[in-house]
Parts: structure tokens; C-alpha cells; sequence
């Protein structure tokens, strides 16, 4: 049985990964303090970091190398797609909705200002003509390209998501029709929906089987996940079950009271694109030939035979597009546009007359994914221009946590973790964490009087990335981070130690300071602020050493690829 996984699929599951990030705990988690080798004897790290396995065992070492941790905010989530810079010295392909590789093409660019375009007619050679219009319908270069505006990056997205092989990708809710909410009772404000859809925002009202009976009562207040709060009540008798609702802006002006600047000029080019029958019309028809099987491949000639131009005609579901064909030497050359026409999801191109025969062609059809009247380039970005990789921004600070988040150390692994528990040490234990950021190293806790080569010393006398050995249970660790003042160690443990556990009251020895501290005789070990061992490991990173300094941001982007 033949088969396929569609784009859009991807498009639809990195969405919802971007809502289940939404409403769940998803952290940023830096670890391995130790450098890339086998020993701990070697203190050199290994010239490329290791590829990481997707396995358990991979995952567990990971864990044990956790420092630190900081929460992504839905603000720091967005689809991206592949970048594509336009130059002014490169060939552009066209869109074509029955290519089924577009999206490994250069078919849309990001200018110098931020703006993105779409190729909807490609010249016969590079674009030399930097397209900065930001009309509603597809406009014409001089270099015989024709570009659709799609919206433009804004600064803060760019600071976030945009890289040298990345750029955001962004679609603004424009609301729709057939949302099924479970029923309701009168006087309540919760309509709890079927599924999450992120077709709907804050601002939008909502009509439909029991809508409150004042306007301002109807918009949307707070949405989480599948529940909707609406400003007011419901009105009396409440909803049937299952009941069909919509959600729209009743007015652009709740639309502006509720997005950004750049979210409201996208929505407002989103909308005229949605709502501007010309933006689903036909923008150009490609040649073909047909073989005696019937299969059909493009061309720039088709047919035989021709002494005159035959007649064009588009058939489809929309209406008005017209064509002319041109001829030479028997065969049509080209077929030219002379009416878009309007509404069109589907269409054929039938060739006759002319005297000859043979002649073959297809029409572009613009995309439809919002469905029949409500399609057209420029409606969705994020499944026009293939967003199916989804970035991630977080920016680490010297100063995040007071500390959770140590300096004076280095880190060599990146993860993703989702809905970890808080550890012994933080609020709520056992419970799933919601702090912006979490310790996850554990620590020793020391007396005051230390042993080291010359008389005195204090806890500060270790050195981080030493390895310390407790000289009673023999356990081994890695210095992470010392505080000076609080008389404790951090360390961590991984295959190149061990995971014995250090006992409270013996005396601990490091091995390249040869500083001795005794422990406290009870609870020495003091747990970390999160629970290493919880949550759901979604993306593990090994690189070189990063290097972090209280006065520096590390500014880390993940790309996840659907």
C-alpha cells in the first residue's frame, strides 16, 4: 500500500508541540562540567564532543551531569523554517503546489529589511530587484520576478529565532468556524473545547449555542489549553452538547487592542490575504507533455502540429481566470495569464484548437489550507513557507536564580527537559517544577575546620573540576561549584567516577588541591532544587566547552526539526 506523511502534518505536530510546550513545564538544562574523555586521569577534552546515543543510558549520564536549569516561556517558542537570504545574485524557483519537494527549494527570501517574500513568478535568470512592496496582492519586479508579501520579522523575533540557516516563521489566529466545546452550563464563563486549537487568541468572541447575551460579555479573557474564559457569562440555558461554536474579532480594533504592533500589521496582511478572492486566483500555468501511458511531465514546448494559437481554458472551482497560448514551430511555447479569476482550490487547463495536438498544461493553484474562500499566499506562513522546525530561545544570565544557574564553570551538554519535579530542597517537593530556573546539582555540606597542605584553610581551598574522594566510602565526584560562604561543595557524579554515595562525618580529600575537609555528621549531603531523574528528556546536545562568567548571557538556540 502506498503512502505518504504530509507537510502539513508536520506543520500540525510542530503546533502542537509549541501548545503542549504552552501549558506544560519545559526547561533548558546545561550540565557536564568534566571535559569530553574516558578517565578521569585525562583532563584534556577530546578535540569534537561526542555524538549522543538515543538511548536510556545516554539520558541517565546526562541527568547526572545537570547543573542547572531555566524554564522557556511560550514568548521564547516559535516555528522556523529554513533561511534563505536574498542577495541580489541568485536564481529563485516559482511556487508550484504540485511540487512535492518545494520546501528544499529557494522559493521565498528574507530581505535586508526584514521582510519576507514568496516567488510566485520566477525571472529568467537571478533576482537583481530587492522586492519591498507590502501589498496585498503579488507584485512585479523588473527583473521579471513576481513576489507575494508575507510579513515581516520583527526585532524581537529576529533577537530570538533568527540565525544563519534559520528564520522565524510566524502565522497570527485569525479565528475560524466548527470549534466543538463540550456542554455548559448557564452562568459560567469556562467554555471547555474538544481540542487545543491556536487558531484562537485573548480578544476573540465567541457566537454560537448559548453566547452571552451582552458583546462586550463575549470575548475571549484567558485561554489555557482546551478551556476558554470568556469575559460574561453564559446566557441562560447554556449550551447544547457538542455544540458548534465560532471565534472571531468582532472588530479590527479588538484585534489591535490585543497584539503587538507587529502581530497586528501580519494579522491585518493575513486577513486581506484570507479575505481577497484574487489571492486564490490562477497566477501562472506550466507546460507539459503527455506520454502514451498518459503520464504527464513539464516542459517548456508541448504538442505538435500548431499553425495558429489554440484556446486556453481553466476549469476549476473558482471563476473569471482566462489564458492565451503563443506558438512556434508547431508547438506552444508558453501560456500567459490574462485574468487570475478568483476562488480557486482546484482548476484544469484544457487545450484545444489551433490545428494541432498534443498540447498539455497545468494550473498553479494558490494554497488552501484555511479551506474554499478563506485561502490564498499569504493566509498561513507557517505551512506556506514549510514551518515544520521549531526554535526555541533562552538566554542565560550570570545572575538567573541568584546562583541556579552557576559561573566560574564551564558546560559541554544542552538538554530539553519537560515536566520535571522539584527536588528535596525546593517548595513543593515531589510536585511538577514551576520556578524560572532550579539548581539541580547536589552538594556537601563541610565543618569548619580543614585540613590542607599548610596549616588552616577553608572550603574555598578546592578547585573546580577536581575530582574529591571521600576517604571512608571511597565515593568520587567532580567539583562543579564552591561557596565560599555557605562552607559547601557542589559536585557531580558520572561513569568516570562512580555513584557511591559520601557519608556523613568523613573526611574528604581533593585530588589536585590535596585540600581534607570533614564533613557534617548529619545530613552532609544536601539534595539539589530539582529532581534529576524526573521529567521527559525531548533533546539532548554535546558540544565543546562553553565557558560562563557572572558577566556574561549565553544566548542558546534549539532547533527541532518535525
Amino acid at each position: 500500500m502506498a503512502a505518504i506523511v504530509s507537510n502539513n502534518f508536520r506543520v500540525v505536530n510542530s503546533s502542537n508541540f509549541k501548545e503542549d510546550v504552552a501549558n506544560s513545564a519545559v526547561y533548558v538544562g546545561i550540565g557536564k562540567g568534566d571535559v569530553w574523555s574516558n578517565t578521569t586521569a585525562d583532563t584534556t577534552d577530546l578535540t569534537t564532543a561526542p555524538t549522543p546515543g538515543d538511548h536510556l543510558d545516554e539520558f541517565g549520564i546526562a541527568r547526572s551531569n545537570l547543573q542547572g536549569v531555566k524554564k522557556v516561556s511560550p514568548a521564547n517558542i516559535s516555528h522556523v523554517t529554513n533561511r534563505h537570504t536574498w542577495d541580489g545574485s541568485t536564481s529563485y524557483v516559482a511556487w508550484d503546489s504540485k511540487d512535492s519537494n518545494i520546501f528544499d527549494k529557494k522559493f521565498y527570501v528574507v530581505t535586508n529589511e526584514f521582510k519576507v517574500y514568496k516567488c510566485i513568478i520566477a525571472g529568467s535568470g537571478a533576482s537583481t530587484q530587492q522586492p519591498t512592496q507590502t501589498l496585498t496582492q503579488p507584485q512585479s519586479e523588473s527583473d521579471g520576478y513576481t513576489w507575494k508579501f508575507m510579513y515581516t520579522i520583527s526585532v524581537t523575533d529576529a533577537e530570538k529565532f533568527l540565525t544563519n540557516a534559520f528564520m522565524p516563521v510566524k502565522y497570527v489566529p485569525m479565528g475560524g468556524e466548527g470549534q466543538v466545546a463540550v456542554a455548559a452550563a448557564a452562568g459560567q464563563k469556562v467554555i471547555l473545547l474538544k481540542e487545543v486549537n491556536d487558531d484562537i487568541a485573548v480578544g476573540m468572541s465567541v457566537s454560537g449555542t448559548g453566547q452571552p447575551s451582552a458583546a462586550a460579555d463575549r470575548k475571549i479573557a484567558s485561554i489555557s489549553g482546551t478551556q476558554i474564559t470568556l469575559v460574561g457569562n453564559l446566557a441562560s440555558g447554556g449550551m447544547a452538547a457538542n455544540s458548534i461554536l465560532s471565534f472571531d474579532y468582532a472588530a479590527d480594533a479588538d484585534a489591535e487592542a490585543n497584539l503587538s504592533e507587529a502581530d497586528y500589521s501580519q494579522y491585518l496582511n493575513q486577513k486581506a490575504s484570507r479575505d481577497d478572492s484574487l489571492a486564490a486566483g490562477i497566477e501562472r500555468v506550466v507546460l507539459e507533455t503527455v506520454d502514451t501511458n498518459g503520464n504527464r511531465t513539464d516542459s517548456t514546448t508541448s504538442g505538435t502540429g500548431y499553425t495558429s494559437a489554440p484556446t486556453v481554458a481553466i476549469e476549476g472551482d473558482g471563476t473569471g481566470a482566462t489564458a492565451t497560448a503563443t506558438v512556434a514551430g508547431g508547438a506552444i511555447t508558453g501560456i500567459t495569464i490574462t485574468a487570475k479569476g478568483t476562488n480557486y482550490t482546484k482548476a484544469r487547463v484544457v487545450i484545444t484548437g489551433g490545428g494541432g495536438s498534443g498540447g498539455a498544461a497545468r494550473a498553479i493553484i494558490a494554497p488552501n489550507y484555511r479551506g474554499p474562500g478563506k485561502s490564498g499566499h499569504g493566509t498561513d506562513p507557517r505551512a506556506e513557507l514549510g514551518g515544520f522546525f521549531m526554535g526555541l530561545n533562552v538566554k542565560l544570565d550570570g545572575a538567573d536564580g541568584s546562583g541556579d544557574l552557576g559561573v566560574g564553570n564551564d558546560f559541554r551538554q544542552i538538554m530539553l527537559l519537560k515536566n520535571p519535579l522539584n527536588g528535596n530542597t525546593a517548595s513543593g517537593s515531589g510536585q511538577i517544577a514551576s520556578e524560572d530556573t532550579l539548581k539541580a546539582l547536589d552538594k556537601l555540606d563541610f565543618q569548619a575546620t580543614f585540613i590542607v597542605p599548610s596549616s588552616g584553610g577553608t572550603v574555598s581551598d578546592f578547585v573546580v573540576d577536581e575530582v574529591i574522594t571521600g576517604l571512608t566510602s571511597g565515593a568520587k565526584a567532580f567539583v562543579t561549584e564552591i561557596d565560599g560562604s555557605g562552607g559547601f561543595v557542589f559536585f557531580h557524579q558520572n561513569q568516570k567516577t562512580g555513584f557511591k554515595s559520601f557519608s556523613n562525618g568523613e573526611q574528604v580529600e581533593g585530588g589536585t588541591s590535596g585540600t581534607k575537609g570533614t564533613l557534617e555528621t548529619s545530613n552532609a549531603v544536601i539534595a539539589s532544587e530539582l529532581d534529576r531523574e524526573s521529567g521527559e528528556i525531548l533533546f539532548l546536545e554535546n558540544r565543546l566547552p562553553i565557558n560562563r562568567t557572572a558577566s556574561q548571557i549565553e544566548d542558546i538556540k534549539i532547533i527541532l526539526e518535525f
